[in-house]
């Protein structure tokens, strides 16, 4: 049996730390973008030393990178949430609700980039999709209308919508410490899971999964639970 679909949902915090959560699904795509972008940049000191003719361009810094999707708002009807055979619904007592384009590019402006009262700007935001993580701000949003009804309501729209890193010094520091493979890790496991790629992600290789399978006492390392929470020893224990 094939597992549910993974929307992709973005989470809310109050600022670059991620430690105070406004909102875990401030908003969950109807539609699953078809794709998305992601630029790494880098920054370089120009010049050149005279009488030479090519450049030995230098290290600057690593600027934030940026993340671009493009949303699909549908208000027609054919993504509700609750869909599958119209009668059969009914007969159960399920109402079938339109949720207008309006209303879904409000939410996720709302989410996203409208200056929240309290803090006087943005939430930060955390981006999941599957294995799929993205911390960062709102940077750029433009919505395009294409479909209207007879009254002049849209009824489909594209957000294109642009996203640059934002981690505060302290979350980085501790970021790289938790990445680091000679210490011990407690992970949770997500949907879409498996211990070989759980263990790449904390080694760089995934040769060690039977390690840890060991470590943990898993009988059957194929049947991960999401919620079931795995230790990732320091490398030289399972190496």
């Amino acid at each position: 049996m094939r597992g549910a679909i993974q929307k992709l949902t973005i989470g809310t915090y109050k600022d670059s730390d991620y430690e105070k959560r406004i909102q875990n699904g401030a908003f969950k795509a109807f539609i699953n973008p078809t794709g998305y972008s992601v630029t790494y940049k880098t920054e370089l000191e120009p010049g050149q030393a005279p009488g030479t003719a090519k450049t030995d361009l230098k290290y600057v810094a690593s600027p934030s990178t940026d993340l671009q999707l493009e949303f699909l708002f549908d208000g027609t009807g054919v993504t509700e949430a609750n869909s599958g055979i119209k009668l059969i619904n009914q007969i159960k007592g399920k109402a079938f609700k339109k949720t207008s384009v309006k209303d879904q590019v409000d939410a996720f402006y709302k989410a996203t980039g409208q200056v929240s009262g309290p803090i006087h700007k943005p939430y930060n935001v955390i981006l999941n999709w599957g294995d799929f993580e993205f911390k960062g701000v709102l940077a750029e949003f433009t919505v395009e209308y294409k479909l209207f009804d007879n009254e002049g309501q849209p009824l489909r729209a594209i957000g294109k919508a642009k996203f640059s890193e934002s981690i505060s010094p302290k979350l980085e520091a501790a970021e790289k410490k938790r990445s680091s493979p000679d210490l011990t890790h407690k992970r949770t496991v997500q949907a879409g899971d498996t211990l070989p790629l759980m263990t790449e992600r904390i080694y760089g290789d995934s040769k060690y999964y039977l390690e840890v399978a060991k470590v943990n006492n898993l009988v059957n390392f194929r049947q991960l639970k999401p919620g079931q929470e795995l230790f990732f020893p320091p490398l030289e224990k399972v190496s």
